[in-house]
C-alpha cells in the first residue's frame, strides 16, 4: 500500500471568546477536510519556538501555510499603516522560520491568503497594508470577485483562463518577490490574486482566495487541493 502524503498545515492561536485566559490553537477544517478528500494526512504545526521548524519540517511532505492575522510591516521595512491591530509577530516569526526550512528541505508550500502574503514577505517582497473592496460581506462560498489567470500555468488547467473567487483580506502583495510570478489578478484593480515560484529550486504555489471553503461545492477547489497534495 502506498504511503499517504503528510501534509503540514500551519496553525493559528487566538483567545476563547468565552474565556480569554485561555488560547486556543486550531485550523479551519476546510483545510483538513480537504486535504483528507484527496488523499494525504493533514499534520496541524501549531505556532511555537522557531527552533522545532527543523523537526517539524522534517515529518511533513509538503506545507500549507493558511489564513489569518496581518504580517507584521516591521518584516518588510516598513511602519504599520493597517486599518486594524491584528497582528501576531510570535506567529509570524514561527512560520518565516518553516518557510526557511521547508525550502532548505526542497519540500513544496502552498499557501492561502496571510499565507502567501507571508511568502512575498519572506522572500523579500512587500505588501498593501490597507486596500478596499477586497473583503466580501457574504457567506463564505459566495464569489464576489473575479480573476484572470495565465494560460502558462497551472491554475489555469484547474480553472480556465478566468474564474470567481471568495475575498477576505484587508492586505496584499505590493512588490512582487523576485523569485515569484504573478498567475492571476484582478481584472478590475490588478490585485495579485495568485503566483507560483520561478525560481527550479523552490516548489510553491500561493492564492489570494480560500479554497478550503469553496471545496465541498465547487470541482475547481476540489482538484486545487488534488494538486497541491498530489502533485506539487
Amino acid at each position: 500500500m502506498s504511503k499517504k502524503p503528510i501534509i503540514g498545515i500551519t496553525a493559528n492561536q487566538r483567545p476563547n471568546p468565552e474565556a480569554k485566559e485561555i488560547s486556543w490553537s486550531y485550523v479551519p477544517s476546510g483545510f483538513v477536510n480537504g486535504v483528507k478528500a484527496v488523499g494525504g494526512l493533514p499534520l496541524v504545526l501549531p505556532v511555537g519556538n522557531p527552533k522545532t521548524a527543523p523537526d517539524y519540517v522534517s515529518m511533513i511532505d509538503k506545507l500549507i501555510l493558511i489564513g489569518g492575522q496581518n504580517v507584521d510591516p516591521s518584516f518588510y521595512g516598513e511602519r504599520n499603516q493597517a486599518s486594524d491591530d491584528d497582528f501576531f509577530k510570535e506567529r509570524d516569526i514561527f512560520e518565516l522560520a518553516l518557510i526557511e526550512e521547508t525550502v532548505k528541505q526542497k519540500k513544496p508550500i502552498f499557501s492561502v491568503c496571510r499565507g502567501t502574503q507571508l511568502m512575498n514577505v519572506a522572500l523579500g517582497g512587500s505588501l498593501y497594508q490597507d486596500i478596499e473592496n477586497h473583503w466580501q460581506d457574504r457567506p463564505a462560498d459566495y464569489l464576489s470577485h473575479n480573476m484572470v489567470i495565465k494560460e502558462d500555468s497551472k491554475l489555469a488547467d484547474i480553472y480556465g483562463s478566468a474564474s470567481s473567487i471568495n475575498s477576505f483580506h484587508h492586505q496584499s502583495i505590493n512588490h512582487l518577490a523576485s523569485e515569484l510570478r504573478v498567475i492571476a489578478e484582478d481584472p478590475k484593480d490588478g490585485t495579485i490574486e495568485a503566483v507560483e515560484s520561478i525560481d527550479p529550486r523552490m516548489r510553491f504555489l500561493g492564492v489570494q482566495w480560500h479554497p478550503e471553503l469553496l471545496y465541498e461545492t465547487r470541482k475547481e477547489d476540489l482538484e486545487l487541493f488534488r494538486y497541491v497534495v498530489c502533485e506539487l
